[in-house]
């Protein structure tokens, strides 16, 4: 389980650690003009073309640390929409603001959400992100008090700034699909992948650790690599990842993504692609995701009930998918 960090001075030092986190990404500062209707100030932001993300951030002394994103190459002098915020209180804990440090048993650090999103618009604020929101979900102490909070990311993690982007890539598409729809539950009809489905709901009952701080990477890059080879993907409800046979709408891959190493968590995923091959018509493969010391591990029994298993490992910013080129699709 998760603690909320409190002392000013280390809530200082990681916000300075959040902010350093992005400028290897950073291609250029742009001018423009950022702030609500009526308060609009100029402001440099920092672009990044490989996060598709412009960054902004300014401390308030004994406020709070104000770290604002959006989406899209910004227009000079532009006024900016504001898509996201991960802010910090200055100290101690302020339920008020939308984001917070917290360590782990293990000192790891973390970058965690409550939820709290605005934008003005009927339908968008905390209720629609607990009900629609998929990624990591962690229970935390909050002084007093047990909160659900969502992961960000793994502070200090060479992947840092890919967590984050990806989370603020999902809360504009909340966001997005709030004002077509007025409707707090949304509804993906068509067969396509979409990033909102990947991730977690929140859990009833606490966890101890938080083990799966690359996952929605690791499904993001290989629903990508599979794409870009011209293979038909989808996900949905109940799987994060399938890819379809050419010229058909039957499923012919199943995929389950575990970047968690616990063996209750491997063996939940196989349990779980297993259930989902039965209710498939047409006998599709089921395909266990792992990291790549524990794909050589599993692999063997797997294979014994059907399960292929192929392994990932990060390399800095990179996930590598070895075991891709040998996997045979364009034999199904």
């Amino acid at each position: 389980m998760l603690k909320v960090v409190e002392d000013e001075k280390l809530i200082a030092r990681y916000a300075r650690l959040f902010t350093k986190s992005f400028r290897p990404f950073v291609d250029e500062k742009i001018r423009a003009k950022l702030g609500h209707q009526g308060a609009n100030f100029d402001a440099k932001v920092a672009w990044s073309k490989k996060l598709n993300l412009w960054i902004f951030s300014q401390a308030t002394r004994g406020v709070r640390y104000w770290n604002v994103f959006g989406r899209g190459k910004p227009p000079a002098s532009g006024h900016l929409t504001i898509t996201a915020e991960i802010n910090f209180p200055w100290k101690g804990i302020d339920r008020k603001t939308g984001a917070a440090f917290a360590r782990d048993r293990q000192n790891r650090i973390y970058v965690i959400h409550r939820g709290k999103i605005g934008g003005g618009k009927k339908g968008v604020g905390k209720s629609l992100f607990e009900k629609n929101y998929r990624g990591i979900w962690a229970w935390m102490e909050d002084g007093d008090s047990l909160s659900q909070v969502a992961v960000v990311g793994l502070l200090g993690s060479e992947r840092f700034a890919l967590q984050a982007a990806g989370f603020v890539e999902k809360i504009e598409k909340l966001k997005l699909a709030a004002s077509r729809s007025f409707q707090t539950s949304l509804d993906f009809p068509e067969v396509f992948f979409d990033g909102l489905r990947v991730g977690n709901p929140p859990s009833s009952a606490p966890d101890e650790e938080i083990y799966a701080g690359d996952h929605d990477l690791v499904v993001g890059q290989l629903a990508s690599l599979l794409s870009r080879r011209k293979y038909k993907i989808g996900n949905d409800e109940r799987l994060e990842l399938f890819m379809m046979r050419p010229a058909s709408d039957g499923v012919s891959c199943l995929f389950a993504v575990c970047a968690d190493r616990r063996e209750k968590s491997v063996l939940a995923a196989a349990a779980k692609l297993l259930l989902e091959k039965s209710t498939r018509g047409g006998h599709p493969r089921a395909i266990l995701v792992l990291p790549e010391e524990e794909a050589n591990r599993y692999a063997e029994p797997m294979r014994r009930i059907s399960i292929e298993v192929f392994g990932y490992r990060p390399e800095g910013e990179k996930i590598l998918f070895p075991d891709l080129d040998l996997a045979g699709f364009d034999r199904d």
